[in-house]
């Protein structure tokens, strides 16, 4: 065994995202299994994920009105006593196209080599924290993230970072994440914040103990989603092998976000749908969902989360 738990997390608008992720993850990954934490399914939902084994309900005590990001940094609560050696989240947007097993038995040995607690990207924008801290043009809005850079004594200038994905072997520092989650001011991506600030500021206890990854390797997003391009059995940009594809934007550039149906033998899966442009992602994405509910259709149905195609259309 690998000793890696895979999560991620969903709501009820991101339950079709999220088939695509658990298609594409059992292609590459046949013997792991991706958990879903709950953070608001509907309970067809709910109840689809559990028949498969991968659903992580939200625990009793954890609030529902609690912010989804905070939600995201108390991950803990959710994989409860369930055993690992690292935990890896991976966002529900995203497509898993050049991971598998010895990709990952590769980057927990890198991790556990170097001393560090996390494996993390920086931004695909080479963004720095000062930057980020800028974000409102002397606004009020990013004035609790200024707070917090000042608090943390992290220097303005190192790299802002990404929690879209992270293989991760420190419990302590998945506490602390959350502890100081759970009571901030929300802001923009307050918990990715949090987390550049844990591993950069020397005052919060965890500075140099992260594994900076290339984000154009393991998360290429915005204005790269263009330029992927199918290479050898997986995908490639810039000379990189692709191991996730993000599919997110600045604005839903380079993507279609919609309501809608999408038909399949005859069947519609309703829902929120965020389809690439690119021709070859595009394909892809059909693809996973015509497999999906093909293989899994009649569960599907039985939770009530297929139709009638005839009130579906293609996207």
């Amino acid at each position: 065994m690998s000793g890696i738990l895979y999560v991620t997390g969903a709501d009820e608008r991101y339950f079709a995202t999220t088939l695509l992720l658990l298609e594409s993850f059992a292609r590459r990954l046949p013997d792991a299994r991706l958990m879903v934490c709950d953070y608001g399914l509907a309970p067809g939902q709910q109840a689809y994920l559990a028949e498969r084994g991968q659903l992580l309900p939200r625990p009793q005590d954890l609030p529902d009105t609690l912010h989804p990001y905070a939600m995201k940094a108390a991950i803990l609560d959710y994989v409860g006593g369930l055993p690992w050696r690292a935990l890896c989240w991976i966002d529900a947007d995203m497509l898993a196209v050049g991971l598998d097993g010895t990709v990952m038995a590769q980057l927990f040995q890198r991790l556990e080599a170097s001393g560090a607690d996390i494996a993390l990207t920086t931004d695909i924008n080479s963004l720095a924290l000062s930057d980020v801290a800028a974000m409102d043009k002397g606004g009020t809005g990013m004035a609790p993230f200024r707070a917090l850079l000042a608090d943390s004594g992290a220097d303005p200038a190192a790299p802002y970072i990404s929690v879209g994905f992270w293989l991760c072997r420190s419990r302590d520092l998945l506490v602390e994440w959350d502890r100081r989650s759970r009571g901030m001011r929300p802001h923009s991506l307050f918990e990715q914040n949090v987390m550049a600030l844990l591993i950069h500021g020397p005052r919060w206890g965890h500075a140099g103990r992260a594994l900076l990854l290339d984000p154009v390797e393991w998360q290429p997003q915005n204005h790269l989603l263009p330029l992927i391009r199918p290479s050898g059995d997986g995908y490639g940009v810039r000379g990189r092998t692709v191991r996730l594809v993000h599919c997110t934007s600045c604005g839903y550039w380079f993507m279609d976000v919609y309501k809608s149906h999408v038909e399949v033998n005859g069947r519609a899966l309703a829902g929120y749908f965020r389809i690439l442009h690119n021709p070859a992602l595009r394909t892809l994405q059909t693809d996973l969902l015509h497999d999906h509910v093909t293989r899994h259709g009649d569960a599907l149905a039985r939770h009530g989360l297929l139709g009638d195609a005839s009130a579906g259309r293609n996207p």
